[in-house]
């Protein structure tokens, strides 16, 4: 058994140039023995040989070891180690949030809201509104709600019932 040939078992094109590589899928790292060395740099995409398919790797960050190999598994004195990523696993990898937030929030003892980047939707009747208005003691809101229900317009979108409506104020 060759066990210099287990020490680098994967073949990768970089540049077109074939070179014997180790990955590390787990690590997320290619290791490269080089004597010339390969023109590589972050952002390229090198491909690794994978029975009679490829795959493509993006590399995301690149170290050039003069000596690194100590001629062990290989006749090539450098070693090159990419940090890749696996492009061609991408479009299959199912998309999930890893930051999921649930945001619960209690309006009133009648509404309640939960959800995830959700908005919170408030219906009130306008009866209700006059009505926990005028129980209060406050001159402003209770002036402000009589100037909007003598408005025109509020006054032919609520209809006849406007009158009754400041009469409570």
């Amino acid at each position: 058994m060759d066990f210099d040939a287990l020490a680098y078992p994967e073949v990768v094109f970089i540049e077109g140039q074939e070179y014997k590589a180790q990955r590390n899928m787990s690590k997320g790292q290619v290791l490269v023995p080089y004597t010339e060395t390969p023109d590589v740099g972050i952002g390229d995409v090198i491909t690794q040989k994978s029975g009679k398919r490829e795959i493509h790797l993006k590399v995301l960050d690149v170290q050039f070891l003069e000596g690194g190999t100590l001629n062990v598994g290989t006749n090539h004195p450098h070693l090159l180690t990419l940090h890749v990523e696996n492009s061609t696993s991408q479009p299959h990898k199912t998309s999930s949030s890893s930051n999921t937030t649930f945001n619960i929030g209690s309006i009133s003892g009648e509404q309640l809201q939960v959800g995830n980047n959700n908005t919170q939707s408030v219906t009130i009747n306008v009866q209700k509104l006059v009505e926990e208005v005028a129980k209060s003691n406050d001159p402003e809101a209770k002036s402000l709600l009589k100037q909007l229900l003598e408005n025109s317009t509020v006054g032919s979108v609520i209809g006849a019932g406007a009158s009754a409506l400041i009469s409570m104020l």
